[in-house]
């Protein structure tokens, strides 16, 4: 589902703007992590980061320097974790059309869905209880079609 309007590079170079102007530096690393992210079509763990980084890119990542970056992504807001309940925490840019997921409890298996109905009806009762919705993040868990058949 992940859709983005921007290339990669221009999201890249806004991205060294946006960190330079908040006194902040810019690593080879920070680059590699956010390119994983933005051609990856899963919610990937610091794991499977330092997997790609070695695999794809012949870069060696250590894991901490993973966390620690995409800890500061998100504390910049372009980066969103996700806890699937296996204790392992994935990530995903924060770029995208916004969307849900439903996580497979099964497999893990994670689908990324939009729905217009649910949009609204969130904001009406944000509406009802006179709170005004800034954000939100939602999570269905199930057993995904695969698991059901097997």
């Amino acid at each position: 589902m992940k859709r983005y309007e921007i290339s990669f590079e221009s999201f890249l170079s806004n991205f060294k703007k946006s960190v330079s102007k908040s006194g902040y530096k810019n690593s080879i690393q920070k680059d590699y992590i956010l390119k994983i992210l933005y051609f990856s079509d899963e919610h990937l763990s610091a794991e499977q980061i330092v997997n790609i980084a070695k695999s794809l890119y012949k870069i060696d990542l250590g894991i901490a320097t993973v966390y620690r970056t995409v800890k500061f992504f998100e504390s910049m807001n372009i980066v969103k974790s996700l806890d699937i309940g296996d204790g392992t925490k994935r990530y995903e840019l924060n770029i995208s059309i916004h969307h849900d997921h439903m996580i497979c409890t099964n497999c893990g298996k994670i689908i990324e869905f939009t729905d217009d109905l649910i949009e609204d009806q969130q904001e009406l009762v944000a509406k009802k209880h006179n709170f005004k919705l800034k954000d939100h993040i939602m999570t269905i868990y199930g057993i995904c079609e695969d698991c059901q058949n097997k």
